[in-house]
C-alpha cells in the first residue's frame, strides 16, 4: 500500500515537447514552462497538469491557508508563471542522478508561497474560494502608459 500521493504524471505530449531539441541559436520550440509560449494544440493539456500540480502540491504541503494554491490560481498570471516553473523544476531535480539539489526545490516551493501570498494579499477570498477580483492597478498602469507614450 502506498502511503504517499503520487506525483501527478506528464502527458504524453508535453512529455514528447520536452524531448524536443530546441533550434540553435533561437529555439522556435515551445518550452512548456513558458505558457505565453504554448502552442494552442499542447496549451489545454499543460494547464489540466497544472491544476493536477497545484492539488498534489495542496494534499502535500498545504499545511496552512496561506499554503494552498486556490482554485483560482490560473486566473493570477503570477501564480501561473510560478506555479509552472515549480512543476517543471520539481521534475528536472527528482530525474537526476544525485539528490543534489532536492533541498533546493524544496527551499524554492517555500519561496512560491511567499509569493503566492504577496500576489493574493494577506486573508485573501481566494483561499476560501471566492475569487479575489483584485484593485486595479494604478501605479503599473500609469508606468506601463508612460512607457507606451515614449515609443
Amino acid at each position: 500500500m502506498t502511503r504517499l500521493r503520487p506525483w501527478p504524471p506528464l502527458p504524453d505530449a508535453v512529455h514528447e515537447l520536452l524531448e524536443q531539441p530546441p533550434e540553435e541559436p533561437f529555439p522556435d520550440t515551445p518550452r512548456p514552462w513558458d505558457l505565453c509560449s504554448l502552442p494552442p494544440t499542447i496549451e489545454d493539456t499543460v494547464w489540466l497538469w497544472l491544476d493536477q500540480v497545484a492539488q498534489w502540491l495542496n494534499w502535500t504541503y498545504g499545511w496552512t491557508d496561506e499554503q494552498v494554491i486556490p482554485a483560482c490560481w490560473h486566473q493570477h498570471e503570477g501564480i501561473a508563471y510560478e506555479l509552472a516553473a515549480l512543476a517543471f523544476t520539481r521534475i528536472d531535480v527528482y530525474t537526476a542522478t544525485t539528490p543534489a539539489y532536492i533541498g533546493r526545490w524544496h527551499d524554492d516551493m517555500e519561496h512560491f508561497h511567499r509569493r503566492m501570498t504577496t500576489t493574493l494579499g494577506p486573508n485573501s477570498p481566494c483561499h476560501r474560494g471566492h475569487h479575489n477580483q483584485l484593485p486595479p492597478r494604478y501605479t503599473a498602469t500609469t508606468a506601463n502608459r508612460s512607457i507606451s507614450e515614449r515609443s
